[in-house]
């Protein structure tokens, strides 16, 4: 009655101008809305109607929670889900570097180590090259023609059996092409170019390309550009060895399959035996042995750079990139000391491609144990992929731990009894 009668209070002279049912419509529909709220109060005090609405309340409140609740979740599993996935291809990627660590990086260094001496040792003249009759030793030829073989051997190693693919399709790889793929091909190239070529490749003035990742002439290039084949004649070009050489002389130094956990070449001792022994074998090295006598026999090396080209030019380029390869290779200066890795007399060029990160990796893996390591996050990666709808938050902590290289509760009880058996046996 309230409502109605405050409802109904309208100005006089407003009424006066209303038509006259106009008044009743809207005290009607007033008298309405009272008893309908009058109706609703009255509902909601009946003691038996009150639990049955706070029971749908909380269901309808239930599956709204729940409807939330399961969105969350397949957003935290479908997150999950890409976790494990990146998870998995770290992993991989890392047992398939532990690898190529333990079957290429190790003996390739070596054989870098081994020819980049014996080069520095040519360039400077040293007293090693001379018997005492004032002439050169062919032991110090032999023993660096066999570094050059040693070294083509190993290359050849990585040309088959590098990891490649995985490599190549890795998002986020510069320039689609592997780190050590491309020292190798630049090794190649100042081994086997003809003279024209290298002169054109470094014989210049703006920045060059590294010279494993070179850029291709265009059609438009390739008309107007001719090969300097007067120059060529002219040049006293020594120890080039073409790519089929190279290949030939590196299979030629295997001594075990394909396949192989590690790869091997001859020692020195067999290397000799089979050079004077074995006519084939001595004809693929024969013109390399000439150019090394010819080295050692001719015109010094007075200070000049690889160019203008010379006689020089080869072993100048070939020991600033040896040099670069023991950076690439021993990062952290384990194998050869900085203040050994002398560049003769270097020239610039583009850097190797995601040089940093490749050297980030492999000082990870030398603080790592063995490639025991991979293969277990490899398998935890796996299981952790499989029971991925049903772990839980704790479990995926564990899961990561481990991922990351932290103990676990069995390694660290494994650690103290280990700790404790060798304080007894030292007792």
């Amino acid at each position: 009655m309230t409502c109605f009668k405050s409802s109904s209070r309208v100005h006089s002279s407003f009424r006066a101008r209303l038509p006259s049912e106009f008044p009743r419509r809207i005290a009607t529909r007033t008298r309405h809305k009272c008893r309908v709220q009058s109706g609703i109060i009255q509902y909601l005090k009946d003691p038996t109607i009150s639990p049955i609405l706070t029971s749908t309340l909380i269901a309808a409140g239930t599956v709204s929670f729940n409807l939330v609740a399961g969105l969350v979740t397949e957003k935290k599993r479908a997150d999950l889900q890409l976790e494990v996935e990146q998870q998995r291809n770290f992993a991989k990627a890392q047992q398939e570097l532990q690898s190529l660590t333990a079957r290429y990086r190790g003996p390739l260094l070596e054989a870098v180590v081994d020819l980049e001496n014996r080069m520095w040792h040519l360039a400077n003249a040293t007293s090693e090259w001379q018997t005492s009759e004032g002439i050169v030793s062919e032991q110090e030829v032999m023993y660096t023609l066999f570094n050059l073989a040693q070294f083509l051997g190993y290359v050849e190693v990585v040309r088959r059996e590098g990891p490649r693919e995985d490599a190549f399709l890795q998002a986020g790889n510069p320039q689609g092409s592997d780190t050590l793929a491309t020292l190798v091909e630049g090794l190649r190239f100042v081994m086997s170019a003809a003279s024209g070529n290298l002169v054109d490749w470094g014989d210049v003035s703006e920045p060059r390309d590294h010279p494993g990742s070179r850029t291709r002439r265009t059609g438009e290039d390739l008309i107007e550009w001719t090969p300097i084949q007067q120059y060529q004649l002219k040049v006293d070009d020594q120890l080039r060895v073409p790519r089929g050489n190279q290949r030939a002389i590196g299979a030629l130094m295997l001594t075990t399959p394909s396949g192989s956990d590690r790869h091997y070449t001859m020692d020195f001792a067999q290397f000799c035996d089979r050079y004077t022994k074995d006519p084939v074998f001595a004809d693929w090295l024969k013109p390399s042995h000439d150019d090394i006598i010819n080295l050692a026999t001719g015109d010094n090396w007075k200070g000049q750079g690889p160019f203008p080209m010379g006689r020089w030019s080869r072993v100048l380029l070939l020991q600033q990139m040896l040099i670069d390869a023991e950076d690439l290779l021993d990062p952290t200066f384990v194998r050869v000391p900085k203040a050994r890795r002398t560049r003769l007399m270097p020239i610039e060029y583009g850097p190797l491609p995601a040089l940093s990160e490749y050297q980030r990796k492999l000082r990870r893996l030398a603080r790592s144990s063995t490639i025991g390591e991979y293969s277990r996050s490899l398998s935890d990666v796996s299981k952790w992929s499989k029971s991925v709808s049903s772990i839980d938050e704790a479990q995926l902590e564990a899961m990561r731990k481990r991922s990351n290289g932290q103990p676990s509760k069995t390694q660290t009880s494994r650690a103290k009894g280990k700790a404790v058996h060798e304080s007894r046996h030292e007792m």
